[in-house]
């Protein structure tokens, strides 16, 4: 479904090949990129994308992902196949369209529970990332350890933790983290 504000020359022309969603260095995909979507690898001449990126680039008619065949993916096409590789790409997907629509740019983070890196709008190119984003399912136990473990990760990169609750209606709530000293309190 192509969108009636892009122009076809800017539709990134994809395939999800092995696991990886890529395209080659072409006028589309380098619209995109420097728009902060995608990772350019000059070595082989091409752009990888992100489950969650390509997800929203089709939904918004900005990109094509065919298949190994030379079959389009239709939105739900690409969703199936993307989640028997990745059981969390819905609840990924729906952070990081959450987060574009409020026109941050939104990066891999390090790791499956720190999975986004978030750039303050307008610092993309400029400044490193400001935000590391762990999203979870609402009703989702977190052990205190493994939240200790995110806030030290983050402290030590020198980026602010958040939470990205997904609810049940897929709606997404965002909670800062940080350490308290209450001994001072």
């Amino acid at each position: 479904m192509l969108s009636m504000a892009e122009p076809e020359e800017r539709v990134v022309k994809a395939v999800l090949r092995d696991g990886e969603i890529i395209a080659s260095i072409d006028q589309g995909s380098l619209h995109y990129l420097s728009r902060g979507y995608g990772e350019k690898d000059s070595e082989q001449g091409i752009i990888r994308y992100s489950y969650p990126e390509a997800l929203y680039l089709v939904e918004e008619g900005r990109m094509r992902v065919l298949d190994e065949s030379g079959e389009e993916l239709t939105f739900n096409q690409l969703l199936e196949s993307l989640e028997r590789l990745d059981e969390n790409v819905w609840r990924d997907y729906v952070v990081y369209r959450d987060l574009r629509k409020r026109r941050y740019v939104v990066k891999d983070g390090f790791s499956k529970s720190l999975r986004f890196r978030v750039f303050d709008r307008g610092k993309y190119g400029k400044e490193a990332a400001k935000y590391i984003v762990a999203p979870i399912y609402e009703g989702k136990d977190v052990e205190v350890e493994e939240l200790m473990s995110w806030l030290s990760a983050s402290r030590n990169m020198r980026k602010e933790l958040v939470i990205a609750v997904v609810d049940r209606r897929n709606e997404v709530i965002y909670y800062r983290a940080s350490l308290v000293d209450l001994r001072n309190v």
